[in-house]
């Protein structure tokens, strides 16, 4: 009959086992769950083709890289890359609202945009962030427009339209048009997880993306065990010194490990993804105290260690 001590190592070895094949399983597929695929559809002949590509984020910095490529249909377009009139592209950047011209009879090229994400880092591995991407295009009207005259009272007021973030002057809506937008949208970055929908300004020609952003599912698992292991740590050292001063066990061991540990735990923080600078609040959490933890029970044992150096020896 086999015995207890055995069994429980057998229960142990099992579940470390399963553990092991159900975490690989689970994530052989955790791409799918990050991702975004998003596709727009357009009822109009002429149109312009929007592909976007997500291929970076930087949370630290609240940016977010986009590739876009363009692709023309109908008689806007001698071919599919190369436009038969002048196209004018307005995207809310970073930077404010930003215009790419392409002219008539050159192709169009592929362009990155930089767009801002509203979020709060500091909320690490929990923190948020929202993003939208808006976008205009438009060709020269060639409907005759009333000139405005300069120093006029509608002049004066010719203020700033704003579609979302992208923001466009009127004189610019009254000398073009707008032409349809076809989008596909996709996003795939390690560590980070999309939600979102495509969002449509009727009749104003602007489209553009609605996005959420948040910490993928493995990166907030890894980070709270590494939470829960920096603070387990922490704890037995802390154990293991108030029994070396209570019972005189051997100092050896214990003031060994504390003092690993002080240099082993900053270490072991900055194995979580992505994870940003000390002062988050995963560190008051448990980084900070671990640290506090361990460098009080060294200084404990230490302490214990001079007051039995200093004892008088009982005479033999």
């Amino acid at each position: 009959m086999l015995k207890k001590t055995t069994i429980l190592q057998l229960l142990v070895i099992l579940l470390v086992v399963g553990s092991y094949f159900g975490v690989l399983s689970r994530n052989l597929h955790e791409s799918e769950r990050r991702s975004l695929q998003l596709k727009s559809k357009t009822q109009e002949a002429n149109y312009v083709f929007v592909s976007i590509q997500i291929v970076g984020v930087d949370t630290s910095a609240g940016e977010m890289t986009a590739r876009i490529r363009f692709r023309l249909a109908g008689n806007i377009a001698n071919d599919e890359v190369t436009p038969a009139v002048n196209l004018k592209l307005l995207l809310n950047s970073s930077r404010g609202t930003q215009e790419f011209e392409f002219p008539k009879g050159e192709r169009l090229r592929p362009i990155e945009a930089v767009f801002s994400l509203d979020g709060n880092v500091n909320s690490y591995p929990f923190d948020k962030y929202e993003s939208n991407l808006w976008m205009l295009i438009t060709v020269p009207t060639r409907r005759r427009q009333t000139q405005v005259q300069p120093g006029s009272d509608e002049a004066k007021q010719e203020l700033e339209n704003a579609f979302g973030q992208l923001t466009v002057g009127t004189t610019t809506l009254q000398k073009s048009e707008a032409v349809p937008i076809r989008i596909e949208f996709s996003a795939s970055v390690p560590r980070v997880k999309f939600e979102g929908k495509i969002a449509e300004i009727s009749g104003k020609g602007v489209e553009g993306i609605a996005l959420r952003l948040t910490r993928a599912d493995n990166v907030i698992f890894l980070s709270v065990f590494v939470m829960v292991l920096m603070m387990s740590l922490a704890m037995s050292v802390l154990f293991m010194a108030a029994s070396v001063l209570s019972l005189e066990k051997n100092l050896d061991l214990p003031l060994s490990l504390g003092i690993s540990l002080i240099f082993g735990l900053p270490a072991l923080r900055n194995v979580q993804p992505g994870v940003p600078p000390v002062g988050v609040i995963g560190d008051y959490l448990s980084f900070l105290w671990a640290e506090n933890i361990v460098g009080i029970s060294a200084v404990m044992i230490m302490f214990a260690w001079l007051r039995r150096t200093r004892r008088p020896k009982l005479p033999s």
